[in-house]
């Protein structure tokens, strides 16, 4: 029997909460169109969340940004995660306002598992979460929801800014490299699919290949065409899981010359063939 996607909403249905073993994304990549919270209540799982992977055992709090490609892998018999799962506009009004920097940093770290003393507040608000959802007759139910939603986003912020504060100051250099950086991802996560030269994006930004080459070697310990073509080789592998499109159709959507070049760059970095992969994925 093929298992539901647990964290997919609707226009009527603009948020959702539950328990899941999340079998649904069993090692196949997905792209989140709305956003979601997780929470891991046990067993353990390793997380891909667009280039960031980490481990997932109990109490490990995860962050699916709109947009961001999740995988999930090695999932132990006994994994359960609580969840939170809300559509783009609902995410998109509860974060109005809100620092563009703080979900760039969000980005480069969705996974953190949480101190003992927030494990307490976040079961809180998990189940706050799950009122809410269950009582459907509530007029104002996306209204709090989106309210509750806020409210743990400024948690996170408050949080981040305060052990920021405790850091020692950092040069105006490293912060104006860090800056670049972030941008730059944004702008991979954004163009990857049609746009794999590094110049493109050093254009964007007005800055030299190689100067952008050593913000990311020093900050992502990767070189920036290592960065660009590992986003394009998620999306492949998201679409030749989540879609029906030929090798050829791919090819075509994300800008290749042919089947046959992406291919060749598939196998290049994954030892296999599109068809090799999307078969043993099945």
């Amino acid at each position: 029997m093929v298992s539901r996607n647990p964290i997919m909403t609707t226009p009527e249905e603009q948020f959702t909460v539950g328990e899941s073993d999340f079998a649904f994304f069993g090692s196949c990549p997905y792209r989140i169109e709305g956003g979601a919270l997780l929470f891991c209540r046990g067993g353990s799982a390793v997380a891909t969340i667009d280039q960031y992977r980490g481990e997932v055992r109990a109490d490990t709090m995860l962050l699916l940004l709109p947009g961001s490609v999740f995988l999930l892998a090695d999932r132990s018999a006994d994994f359960r995660v609580t969840y939170c799962a809300f559509s783009l506009d609902l995410f998109s009004e509860a974060a109005f306002r809100l620092d563009p920097a703080f979900f760039a940093a969000l980005r480069e770290q969705p996974i953190v598992r949480l101190h003992p003393r927030l494990v307490e507040g976040a079961s809180i608000w998990f189940q706050m979460a799950g009122y809410t959802y269950r009582d459907r007759d509530n007029m104002f139910r996306n209204t709090i929801i989106r309210n509750r939603l806020q409210n743990v986003l400024l948690e996170a912020f408050d949080k981040m800014q305060r052990f920021g504060s405790r850091r020692q100051a950092v040069s105006e250099t490293t912060t104006r490299q860090t800056e670049l950086f972030h941008r730059f991802v944004s702008l991979v996560h954004e163009n990857c699919a049609h746009e794999r030269e590094v110049t493109f994006y050093a254009d964007r930004l007005c800055i030299s290949t190689r100067y952008l080459s050593t913000i990311v070697r020093s900050i992502a310990h990767t070189t920036a065409k290592e960065f660009i073509d590992r986003s394009v080789i998620l999306e492949i592998k998201m679409l030749l899981q989540s879609t029906d499109l030929s090798v050829q159709e791919i090819a075509y959507r994300l800008h290749f010359p042919d089947q046959s070049y992406l291919g060749r760059f598939f196998k290049k970095h994954t030892g296999e063939s599109p068809t090799e992969y999307r078969n043993t994925k099945k």
